[in-house]
């Protein structure tokens, strides 16, 4: 059978001089000729699903990095990204011990309105016990038809016995927006994803902020999404008429601008990216960048400006067919060249991780700002204006780690469990207060660094206080939630968000 489908996929991505000369056309009745063949002249029986998919697969891999094709489930789970939105009872957790620990809830879920806590342990799911399932058990469990009853036995340090929690699965609209806070008069939004609801989230979290005198938008590791959301939050900035967009193709050029004539917010912005920024983050920042209407910081972004097409096919998958090009409002390609076929080694490429000033600019087109005339470059995606440089913040590769696989946010659990979550809001009211006063016991310290492949005398002194902020910070996630968290990192130990502070700070004295 593999040998069978290897020969089907030479004969899809192999010109030979015979074939050379037949239309597109004749090229297709071609191909639907052998599966025919297959089908009826075959020695055995075999299913052409398999290899009908494989020869897609192999196609597919001969065009642009970005084109692509989804399985039904695949194609499915995407729509389902895109719009933010997932069937269940609204809840973060982990799985420590062998037992399922709420990290979080989400805001107006099931879960929420029923008084799920942070730190609550679920043990049973409608009778079941789960304690010892796997992570993908579990999971399969908490989900169900909208409206269906999920019945959890819910045990909270404090109480004697289990609590009985009936609640019913909702479909979970969950925000785009992962932190909404203020640092004094700086505003600061980061943003996770471009989802369908995204422009109206970001409003009502720009609005409640209150009268901040400059904002901050952290699109860091933010790999896009739909373009009509890139397209209505820009639109947030600028005047009815001003360019957005355009996207190039073989069959049509469009030009999305701002059509509807609202008052576009007026504050000073600073834009954060780096190189994992991609597609709709990289409109919305050129954008911004291009009209002089913001400051870009951070890291030149991933180069993603190739627009898909979601083409789905009668068996329920489908494909990414790229269709276009974007180009920003001064015309810039926010495309990053790659080799058709080399999909591997354009996903691989490590020179977006490098300071710009190694990476020659001499070849890439310079553009100019519409408003200002400043010189902007194309052919790679987005240039910052101010290049922010953390290297002397790395961390060694065991640390990371040790921050990474949960160790640390395992630990966070237990000393809730010690502590209790109810002395800690007492002691420390707000994450301000938290912030300002909570110190980290020494023999937590020691447990922390202990979580390390290093001695305590082999981590350097940036290790140690990424460390201690990591466990502040997963702290003040289960005390204050998802915002808590940011709000400690930020001030703690990010380096790039400072100095975004910093620069939006400067930006109201001006």
């Amino acid at each position: 059978m593999k040998h069978l489908v290897i020969s089907i996929i030479g004969l899809v991505v192999s010109c030979s001089i015979a074939t050379a000369q037949l239309t597109d056309k004749q090229q297709i009745a071609k191909l639907n000729s052998v599966y025919e063949q297959i089908r009826d002249n075959y020695v055995d029986d075999v299913s052409l699903e398999p290899l009908v998919q494989e020869a897609i697969i192999a196609t597919f891999k001969e065009l642009d990095p970005h084109s692509k094709y989804l399985t039904k489930e695949e194609m499915e789970a995407s729509k389902k990204r895109l719009r933010g939105e997932f069937a269940g009872i609204g809840i973060n957790y982990t799985v420590h011990n062998d037992t399922l620990v709420v990290r979080s809830t989400i805001a107006n879920s099931p879960a929420q309105r029923k008084g799920i806590q942070s730190n609550d342990r679920i043990t049973a799911i409608n009778n079941q016990n789960i304690v010892g399932l796997s992570t993908d058990s579990i999971a399969t469990l908490l989900k169900g038809g909208t409206g269906s009853l999920a019945s959890l036995r819910v045990e909270r340090k404090g109480t004697n016995e289990p609590l009985e929690i009936d609640l019913k699965r909702e479909l979970i609209e969950q925000s785009s927006i992962s932190a909404a806070l203020r640092f004094g008069d700086v505003g600061y939004i980061s943003i996770d994803s471009f989802s369908r609801r995204l422009a109206n989230d970001f409003y009502s979290a720009y609005t409640n902020l209150g009268d901040i005198k400059s904002l901050i938008i952290d699109l860091r590791d933010n790999g896009g999404g739909l373009i009509s959301a890139a397209i209505d939050l820009t639109s947030l900035f600028l005047n009815k008429g001003d360019v957005i967009v355009t996207t190039e193709g073989r069959n049509e050029s469009i030009t999305y601008s701002k059509k509807r004539d609202t008052k576009p917010i007026d504050i000073p912005l600073v834009v954060l990216i780096n190189e994992n920024s991609a597609s709709a983050s990289e409109i919305f920042a050129g954008a911004i960048q291009d009209h002089d209407r913001g400051t870009i910081i951070g890291h030149t972004s991933f180069g993603k400006g190739l627009v898909q097409r979601v083409i789905k096919l009668k068996d329920g998958s489908g494909i990414y067919l790229t269709i276009a090009r974007y180009k920003t409002p001064s015309g810039r390609t926010i495309q990053r060249p790659y080799t058709m076929g080399d999909g591997d080694r354009y996903i691989s490429d490590s020179t977006r991780y490098m300071h710009p000033d190694s990476i020659s600019h001499y070849d890439k087109p310079a553009y100019r700002t519409l408003r200002l005339g400043r010189e902007v470059y194309g052919g790679g995606g987005i240039t910052p204006d101010e290049y922010i440089d953390i290297s002397d913040f790395q961390i060694s590769s065991s640390v990371m780690m040790a921050a990474s696989n949960s160790t640390i946010d395992k630990m966070a659990i237990d000393y809730i469990d010690k502590v209790s979550l109810n002395t800690l809001l007492a002691d420390y009211p707000s994450m301000e207060d938290f912030h300002a006063r909570y110190r980290i016991e020494e023999k937590i310290c020691e447990e922390l660094y202990s979580k390390t492949e290093q001695s305590a005398e082999a981590l350097t002194l940036r290790d140690r206080e990424y460390l201690s902020t990591i466990f502040k910070s997963a702290l003040a996630k289960r005390i204050y939630g998802d915002y808590g968290s940011t709000y400690i990192y930020v001030l703690e130990y990010d380096p790039m968000a400072q100095r975004a502070i910093a620069i939006a700070s400067s930006k109201i004295i001006e």
